[in-house]
């Protein structure tokens, strides 16, 4: 019966005095398409910052629903937890940010009465 797979003989890479100038491509060679060819890998699987920062604030809010279940009890109760500091966040958030965007708008008013009495007329 025949083999499937014959070994062959390794070619030599380098020239010595008894097998004359090497075959194949060199050394450099090869380095340089195994470069060229991470880059272009690089280059085609680039990442988006965006997708990773919510992939990050999508696993810490997984963790953290997993933790509240740990220590309540249940999922139902830890989802309770998390609901209720969800709704008091919401609560306090948007009358901070009202305050803070009408103390900006009065800022701004500020600013630009100060410019229009500074230029001459």
């Amino acid at each position: 019966m025949k083999p499937l797979f014959r070994k062959r003989a390794a070619e030599p890479r380098e020239a010595t005095p008894d097998n004359g100038p090497t075959k194949g491509p060199t050394d450099a060679d090869l380095s340089a398409a195994y470069q060229r060819g991470r880059k272009d890998e690089r280059a085609r699987h680039r990442r988006s910052p965006l997708i990773a920062v919510a992939l990050v604030a999508v696993a810490l809010v997984g963790g953290a629903s997993l933790v509240l279940a740990a220590r309540e009890g249940s999922f139902r109760e830890g989802g309770a937890v998390l609901d209720a500091g969800v709704g008091v966040a919401a609560r306090e958030a948007v009358p901070t940010l009202k305050r803070g965007a009408h103390k900006a708008g009065e800022e701004l008013r500020k600013v630009q009465d100060n410019l229009s009495s500074d230029t001459p007329g």
